[in-house]
């Protein structure tokens, strides 16, 4: 049997791309036996992360020292995920199942698109956010979710946000500051499809 093995991929997403991808994989390594002592530890990574959002953030308005320690932060991210994703290609010794379970993508899967399909982003005005859905086949509404808390929700927590027969869907009234998780499900003809998987965000 083929061994598969883990790809940095990561390495070539946006910024904000980098952010989701990064807490995903920090959300599922960290409830991974095998993953109980990361070569770079949980609550460091989620401290890299929070830094990286947070002068993406601030960079937006075009502040040139901001955006230059944005990037000082894109490299100290890049360095963390890339030690951790070599210590998940060692540990899955070439399991896919293992591998796919970190978050991480295998070489020979093609890595997404500069686009994802469920985008999170910070809204025009304070206490906002843009949702964004790419759109599904033969949808005829999509049910947005969300969860205030650093930690992803479990199942029974999620609350009902809204239901939109558009792809886009701006939620207003948050507290600046607070982190949020939020998720999406299309709704077809054959009812509502798998959720989209989980984005934190920290409100503007």
């Amino acid at each position: 049997m083929k061994k598969e093995t883990v790809v940095l991929d990561f390495l070539r997403f946006s910024v904000p791309n980098k952010i989701a991808f990064g807490r995903t994989v920090v959300s599922k390594m960290s409830l991974i036996a095998l993953f109980a002592n990361p070569v770079v530890e949980y609550a460091v990574l989620t401290a890299i992360i929070d830094k990286l959002e947070g002068f993406y953030m601030s960079s937006r308005g075009g502040d040139h020292e901001q955006i230059a320690l944005m990037h000082q932060a894109e490299k100290e991210f890049d360095e963390a995920f890339r030690k951790l994703g070599n210590q998940a290609d060692q540990v899955a010794n070439g399991d896919a199942a293992i591998i796919l379970s970190t978050g991480f993508h295998l070489a020979k899967q093609p890595g997404p698109s500069e686009k994802p399909d469920f985008l999170v982003e910070a809204g025009n005005v304070p206490g906002t956010i843009m949702l964004h859905r790419k759109s599904v086949a033969a949808a005829t509404s999509y049910v947005w979710f969300y969860n205030v808390g650093a930690d992803m929700p479990a199942e029974d927590k999620w609350l009902f946000g809204s239901c939109t027969t558009q792809t886009t869907f701006e939620m207003k009234g948050l507290i600046p500051s607070n982190k949020v998780w939020f998720r999406v499900a299309a709704v077809t003809p054959a009812g509502m499809q798998p959720y989209s998987e989980p984005v934190m965000k920290v409100v503007p």
